[in-house]
């Protein structure tokens, strides 16, 4: 019986980014980046501090321009943010409208749709987030946990077909950290999205991913790729009691500190 793979839906094709200063001084921050996401696939993206991972994954977002190369989403080409994009950023308290209430922020971009709509879209994604009880709350009066629930809630209102997450939870606390990263799998799951997760955490894109994008340093190019067979649904401590868990973890690693090692370029596979 043969499977066929999710056709593919995100492609990269020697994307850069070189920004100009007043003076004329250039700074390369992403070199060549290539790679494809496929429908519904979960693909986190590692790599060095200052390496650009931010700066692509906006470029990706058609936030940036990039200065050389080609992205397409559908097949097509991306000059703006596409409709079925939705963008969860690291800092949430500064994404957030704090004269807003939980449930207004979450509406905030979904005026273009019917009353009746907005509210249903709302109420959805603050029930995903299990955040439905302090809707009437404002941000300030929220944890950092619960300010960044908002914000992935005020995404998954769009009904995006792709999530795009910036180190969505560099800035809490390690219990909520598992916590979140917990629910977003199951969201990812449940809703069949296409997720693009920029970083630093080498676990957490092991627990969270189907595939991991290493990238160089700046300027940044893909070092490898390692796909991640761990069963789904993923437990934290079942995943991390995998033999295979710490393999992947050296893998990664390695690719990050030792880019030019033989072999380091070639896309990586454990059975």
């Amino acid at each position: 019986m043969s499977h066929t793979n999710p056709p593919e839906l995100l492609r990269a094709d020697g994307i850069g980014k070189t920004y100009v200063g007043e003076r004329g001084t250039r700074t390369e921050a992403i070199g060549s980046v290539s790679f494809t996401v496929r429908d519904g696939e979960f693909v986190a993206i590692v790599g060095p501090s200052g390496c650009g991972k931010t700066t692509l994954l906006r470029t990706i977002a058609g936030l940036l321009k990039p200065s050389r190369g080609a992205l397409t989403f559908e097949g097509q080409p991306i000059r703006k943010v596409p409709d079925r994009f939705g963008i969860v950023f690291q800092e949430y308290n500064r994404s957030l409208f704090p004269w807003l209430s939980v449930r207004r922020n979450v509406e905030f971009g979904l005026s273009g749709l019917p009353r009746h709509e907005r509210h249903e879209r709302v109420s959805e994604g603050l029930e995903r987030v299990h955040l439905s009880d302090v809707e009437g709350h404002y941000p300030w009066q929220l944890s950092g946990g619960m300010q960044q629930r908002v914000a992935i809630a005020r995404a998954l209102a769009t009904h995006p077909r792709v999530l795009l997450m910036d180190e969505p939870f560099a800035s809490v606390d390690a219990q909520t950290r598992i916590k979140l990263e917990l629910m977003t799998a199951e969201i990812s799951a449940e809703l069949g999205l296409t997720t693009l997760l920029i970083t630093h955490d080498i676990d957490e894109a092991i627990f969270l991913a189907d595939r991991v994008i290493v990238l160089s340093a700046r300027p940044s190019h893909v070092v490898t790729e390692v796909a991640i067979e761990l069963e789904r649904p993923r437990d934290e401590l079942a995943a991390k009691a995998d033999t295979r868990f710490p393999e992947y973890r050296r893998l990664i690693y390695d690719a990050i500190v030792h880019p030019d090692k033989p072999g380091a370029a070639v896309e990586s596979t454990l059975t």
